[in-house]
């Protein structure tokens, strides 16, 4: 039977920036949730810090899943990529989820179409304990938790979120066909003189009509028998789906983009080359799960072929991970590497040298092994990035870009690279009202695929872990500091300004360990240090760590 305190510690945020986070940058006691019936508590082994968590924090009721949050009164405790162990459960629990066993949670849950965000809006990991309610066990989505492996550390448990994250990227999450019942616009060049064919079954409950009504009849064939509504502009409201015939202008294109509802569908089918870009909303695009499609051929099921789109690397070919010296670029790199569809050729860019730096040394071994050419390009020192960037791609382009750092700057710095037939992954959010450059001209002319997705699913996490187990996911790898829970503000700001270049994995039980560089294990613990710098963070290590610095009450289940 475990002994379980009567409060614990956590980490509180109180919405108004780093400021809030904690009491005097103190964690605070609590008193300990108990199981109710469905609910299960679990002991919190490692949480690893994401950049979201600083995210959060930073923009407060700005981040979306936080808007209009009244902090006075629902505080948050976040925390969300995390390895736990039970220690307790309601009776209707006990058969499955009994105490002393060891499991991994996606924290992204829905309960009857309602959001419960472990971390966001439903208390995460920053404590040494969290209550975990039925939703995740019995989502809309099955259950939300699995168990561990026995042979992965805390640490790659915890991890098995972020991979996830970027295992999802490479999967198409849109839809890939129009609404049923839905809310469709067609909207039509005024000047277009060529023929659109409609050769799919338009089954929307509502069909509006943007253009002249004689146009339509002369230029556009497959359209059903029945009341249309048409309209002389571009309605204020948001839609299902949206057909584009013709060419827009710039501005224009950019309204009928900004019109596309959440899990909305948008399709260009151009008459003559377009323009490659439009302004478009990059935090809209993603975090909607949007689908962009399009043909130069005007036939509308052309651009709902399948084999236009392409969702995961080309092998042989060449990827710029744009951002990409920090931890979500360093798992991105990983990934590409050891990948079966693996490039050529990869191009990592960031601002600093000094993390890109870091970044080549602890590669090296993994792509000597890989075989493959991998370039660093800071922006801080190279004179004429875009000239570097169009010497190193080469006169065809990027096959696949992925943009690994929030913000307009890392997309804008690279799209142009992107070769008639890419695919660009945009995999870091940023604030919605920030319009950057989308190529959807080139997905309608060319054949390039625009991807985005934000969160993973527990099926991404359950292929990570057969990923970890085959050795093709390295999540040990990517560990660069460890700390107690004492430290976890400070754990947050090293990841906030960069200190580290990998992951900042927390151990709540060991309340007062010191954040420690695991390059700087030696003034600390040399039989640790030894263990590390010849195998890496691992099982062992941990076992090694809790051995020096052993945790009150039970030992890890």
């Amino acid at each position: 039977m475990m002994h379980l305190p009567d409060s614990q510690l956590c980490w509180i945020y109180r919405g108004q920036g780093m400021a809030t986070f904690g009491a005097d940058s103190q964690p605070e006691a609590c008193p300990l949730p108990q199981p109710g019936p469905g609910e299960v508590l679990a002991r919190v082994d490692a949480v690893s810090i994401c950049a979201s968590d600083v995210k959060m924090i930073e923009m407060a009721n700005d981040y979306p899943l936080f808007k209009d949050r009244d902090f006075s009164r629902h505080p948050a405790v976040l925390g969300h990529e995390l390895a736990l162990t039970v220690v307790a459960c309601g009776a209707d629990r006990l058969r499955d989820w009994p105490p002393g066993k060891r499991f991994g949670v996606q924290p992204d849950v829905w309960l009857n179409g309602e959001r419960f965000c472990i971390g966001v809006n439903v208390a995460g990991g920053m404590a040494q304990y969290v209550l975990l309610g039925k939703e995740v066990f019995t989502s809309d989505n099955g259950c939300c938790a699995f168990a561990a492996d026995p042979a992965i550390s805390d640490a790659a448990l915890a991890q098995t979120e972020p991979l996830a994250c970027v295992e999802a990227a490479f999967v198409q999450h849109s839809r890939s066909d129009m609404k049923a019942q839905g809310d469709l616009l067609i909207w039509l060049a005024e000047d277009s003189q060529q023929p659109f064919i409609l050769d799919m079954p338009l089954t929307a409950s509502r069909i509006t009509l943007v253009g002249d009504a004689e146009a339509f009849r002369r230029s556009v064939s497959g359209l059903p028998d029945r009341h249309y509504d048409y309209q002389p502009q571009l309605p204020a409201r948001q839609f299902d789906d949206i057909i584009i015939l013709g060419n827009p202008d710039g501005a224009t294109l950019s309204r009928l983009t900004a019109g596309m509802a959440v899990n909305g569908l948008l399709c260009w089918l151009p008459d003559s080359e377009p323009q490659a870009m439009v302004a478009a909303d990059i935090a809209q695009i993603h975090y909607h799960n949007l689908s962009l499609l399009g043909a130069r051929s005007r036939r509308l099921s052309d651009a709902f072929s399948r084999q236009r789109y392409r969702y995961d690397y080309q092998p042989g070919g060449t990827l710029i991970l744009s951002g990409g010296g920090g931890t979500m670029g360093r798992i991105h790199l990983q990934r590409a590497l050891k990948s079966a569809r693996a490039p050529a050729k990869i191009i990592v860019t960031g601002n600093s040298p000094h993390r890109l730096e870091r970044m080549a040394s602890d590669f090296a071994g993994l792509i000597n092994a890989a075989g493959i050419e991998v370039y660093y390009l800071a922006l801080q020192t190279t004179p004429d990035f875009a000239a570097e960037m169009a010497r190193l791609v080469g006169s065809q382009g990027a096959t696949d870009i992925v943009v690994c750092a929030p913000g307009i700057e890392p997309l804008s710095e690279v799209v142009d690279f992107l070769a008639d037939d890419g695919l660009l992954v945009l995999f870091s959010g940023t604030r919605y009202g920030q319009h950057g450059p989308l190529p959807l001209g080139q997905v309608a002319w060319q054949q390039v695929t625009i991807s985005a997705s934000s969160g993973s699913s527990v099926q991404d996490q359950l292929r990570v872990l057969e990923k970890i187990a085959s050795g093709e996911a390295l999540p040990d790898f990517n560990v660069a500091a460890i700390g107690g829970l004492m430290t976890l503000k400070e754990g947050l700001q090293a990841v906030k300004t960069g200190r580290f270049t990998g992951k900042v994995v927390i151990y709540p039980q060991l309340t007062s360990l010191p954040l420690l560089a695991l390059d700087q294990l030696d003034s600390w613990d040399r039989r640790l240090a030894a263990t590390v710098n010849e195998s890496g963070w691992s099982l062992l290590a941990e076992r090694l760590l809790r051995e020096s610095y052993p945790q009150p009450g039970d030992s890890p289940g």
